[in-house]
C-alpha cells in the first residue's frame, strides 16, 4: 500500500469515527479541495506537493477554522487544526518572511508545508518534502524549538489517530497518553 493509500483509508477511517460519534466535529470539515485549489497550492508552494497530502485535501480540504478556530475544529489530540490549502500557503509565506526578517534560514525552510497548526501560535507539524532519499518525514515545531523530526510519514500520524478513536486504543505519536471523548458533539482529547 502506497503512503497515500494509508492515508486515504486512515482519513476515512477518522472521518467516519467524527460522524458516528462526534457530529460537530464532522461538520468542522471542509468538502474535498477542488482541482484549482490543488494547483494554486502547487503554484504558491513553487513545486510539486507530496501524492499524500494531495489525498488528503482531495477528501477534506482543512477544517472550518477560518478566520477563529472553534473547538469543533480541533480534531486532533494537541488541539490542532487540519489547514485548508489556502491556510498552508499563508502559513507558509508568512514563515518564510520571518525567516529572511530574522536572517534565520534555519527557522524555516521552503521545503516544509505546515499541515496541522494551534492556530493562534507558531505551534504544529510540516510536511518536509526537501529529503534526498524521496521521503516525506513529519517534524513538529515550537514557537521556541526549530523543526524536529516527529514522524516518519503523514500515513503514520493519521493511523495512529484513526486506531485511537475506532478502538480506544494505540500508541501512535500524536495519541500517545491521550484517549478521546466525546462533549456537546464534539470530539475532545483528555
Amino acid at each position: 500500500m502506497s503512503h497515500a493509500d494509508g492515508v486515504r483509508s486512515s482519513w476515512i477511517r477518522i472521518v467516519r469515527w467524527l460522524e458516528e460519534n462526534a457530529a460537530a466535529s464532522a461538520r468542522a470539515l471542509n468538502p474535498p479541495a477542488t482541482d484549482a485549489d490543488i494547483q494554486q497550492l502547487r503554484d504558491q508552494l513553487g513545486f510539486r506537493i507530496p501524492e499524500a497530502l494531495e489525498t488528503w485535501l482531495r477528501l477534506n480540504n482543512g477544517s472550518t477554522a477560518k478566520p477563529q478556530p472553534h473547538v469543533d475544529s480541533r480534531v486532533f489530540p494537541g488541539g490542532e487544526v487540519f489547514l485548508d490549502c489556502q491556510s498552508i500557503i499563508d502559513r507558509h509565506r508568512n514563515n518564510l518572511r520571518i525567516a529572511d526578517d530574522i536572517g534565520d534560514e534555519d527557522w524555516w525552510q521552503s521545503s516544509w508545508i505546515p499541515v496541522l497548526a494551534e492556530p493562534d501560535a507558531h505551534y504544529g507539524l510540516v510536511l518536509d518534502v526537501g529529503q534526498r532519499d524521496g521521503s516525506v518525514p513529519v517534524l513538529a515545531y515550537r514557537e521556541t524549538d526549530y523543526p524536529k523530526k516527529y514522524a516518519s510519514s503523514l500515513e503514520e500520524l493519521l493511523a495512529g489517530v484513526a486506531d485511537m478513536l475506532e478502538h480506544g486504543r494505540g500508541d501512535g505519536l500524536l495519541t500517545r497518553g491521550r484517549k478521546a471523548s466525546v462533549e456537546d458533539g464534539r470530539v475532545v482529547w483528555d
